[in-house]
């Protein structure tokens, strides 16, 4: 080659690097830049060493952006990194979310643990915008339920209060009037054995006792009328009263029974029926207490679902929700009556052992483990391996519900580390 042919060569490469450079930048900006510093090298007048350190820095930024596991500079994390995914996982686990909402809410957690560009974010804000304003509007139709049954509840009250005093008026009256006719009938009696001694004309004594005795028949008859008359309005208000507590019972039960289901919707988790967050909280403090001033045994396992997320992506969604709601059935099915088993979020699951050591908790930590594993799972008909790790730990000295809950879960993670598909008992506090 001359030194005229490579002069033009220089030449052409000096005015087409420049024009590349800018090119390359605005199609990933992940090299922008290392591609300015080479673009300003090429137009300057240096050569060799500056211009190869140039290059070797755009070639070490390729490399980092397509490495597997690396984002390129600019790309929206994944919204479970994120703190809004975070945020939204927090909102999802405390909602009370109506039946016809838990589609939806399925697919905003699925949405959780994929990649989303600013489009995909905002579809995401949207949907949780969506379900938290459902799910306060069914709160509060729940509520306006309760406040119209409250508002007729009182208006039946008033009227049986009211029922109640015209019965009470009832009686009193007629108490009133039975004691008039007692006094009007005595002093009758008494005229008549006062004028048997006064009169001696035997036709005088007839005529006064004739108009007395027809007097007292006269006034009881009248009696034995109102008397009547009372009754009648005094069991017509007893027979209202009568209908109006037996609706107001049915109602009573009736919204009983709407509460018992809205506490129950409440404390459950809406995918797998098991029992949610709030209701770990709330069970969790009562076991608590109950060990701290008895001191009798307790233990909790932490438990979570071995690569859960590959079951998903290998077999679907649905599979994964499948295999959700299976093992929450298998462990609930291998539990006793007085453990308790939650879904804590996502696919971890905390399991409460009233009255188990630690070794007890670990032999029935190593069972749910066995059980699932050995668990037939398909989907579509291919066979779905699924296992668990297990942290366990027994609540000691001075420990409170997060100190053992940290303990086991240390003690989960210990085992994810470890090759998963086992359980690791934590060291208990000493005292």
């Amino acid at each position: 080659m001359t030194a005229t042919t490579g002069n033009t060569i220089e030449t052409l490469l000096r005015q087409a690097v420049p024009q590349l450079c800018l090119l390359a930048s605005g199609s990933n900006p992940g090299l922008r830049e290392p591609l300015d510093a080479l673009r300003q090298i090429a137009l300057s007048d240096k050569v060799g060493t500056g211009l190869q350190a140039a290059l070797e820095k755009v070639t070490q930024s390729a490399k980092n952006a397509s490495a597997p596991g690396k984002k390129p500079h600019g790309q929206t994390q994944a919204a479970i990194d994120t703190a809004e995914g975070r945020l939204i996982r927090d909102v999802l686990k405390h909602l009370v979310v109506p039946p016809a909402l838990e589609p939806l809410t399925a697919d905003l957690e699925r949405a959780l643990g994929t990649p989303a560009d600013e489009a995909g974010r905002r579809r995401l804000a949207e949907q949780l915008v969506h379900v938290v304003v459902e799910a306060r509007g069914h709160t509060e139709r729940r509520q306006a339920e309760l406040q119209d049954f409250l508002k007729q509840t009182v208006g039946r009250l008033l009227q049986l209060e009211t029922a109640l005093n015209e019965a009470s008026a009832l009686t009193r009256e007629g108490g009133a009037q039975a004691l008039e006719a007692s006094q009007v009938t005595e002093a009758q009696f008494l005229k008549l054995r006062t004028a048997s001694t006064d009169l001696d004309d035997v036709d005088q004594l007839k005529d006064f006792i004739g108009d007395h005795l027809d007097h007292l028949q006269e006034h009881l008859s009248q009696q034995d009328n109102a008397g009547a008359s009372r009754q009648r309005r005094l069991e017509q208000h007893l027979s209202q009263l009568s209908e109006q507590v037996a609706h107001l019972n049915s109602e009573t039960v009736t919204l009983r029974s709407r509460l018992d289901v809205t506490t129950e919707e409440a404390l459950r988790d809406p995918l797998t029926g098991a029992f949610n967050r709030l209701a770990y909280d709330r069970r969790a403090a009562l076991e608590v207490a109950r060990w701290a001033s008895d001191g009798s045994a307790l233990s909790m396992i932490v438990c979570d679902i071995d690569h859960f997320k590959r079951i998903n992506d290998t077999f679907g969604h649905a599979a994964g929700d499948k295999v959700l709601k299976e093992v929450v059935r298998l462990l609930q099915e291998q539990l006793r009556s007085s453990d308790f088993v939650a879904r804590y979020g996502g696919e971890e699951f905390v399991v409460l052992l009233n009255g188990a050591n630690g070794d007890a908790a670990l032999h029935i930590a190593e069972k749910l483990r066995r059980t699932i594993k050995a668990a037939p799972f398909r989907s579509r008909g291919e066979r779905v391996a699924v296992t668990i790790s297990c942290g366990v730990s027994t609540f000691s000295g001075d420990d409170t519900l997060e100190t053992v809950f940290e303990r086991t879960d240390a003690a989960l993670y210990a085992a994810k580390t470890s090759g998963r598909d086992r359980c690791m008992q934590a060291e208990c506090k000493v005292a």
